[in-house]
């Protein structure tokens, strides 16, 4: 996934509000996923595509 600037200020944030100091140490050595964010027209149909296999995290979204 590519973020925007925005989103990328706004996961630092969210990271360093964590207080579970190996959480947050764990989830700032991520540097890339093999997830892709599919979102639909509707604000609840959000999905996760595994770009390895092209298979969704969920079925049935809404």
């Amino acid at each position: 996934m590519i973020f925007t600037p925005t989103q990328k200020e706004l996961f630092n944030k969210n990271i360093e509000s964590l207080s579970n100091i190996l959480l947050k140490e764990s989830l700032k050595e991520i540097k890339s996923s093999k997830f892709e964010l599919i979102l639909g027209k509707d604000n609840l149909d959000i999905n996760l595509k595994d770009t390895s296999d092209n298979t969704f995290l969920y079925e049935n979204v809404i």
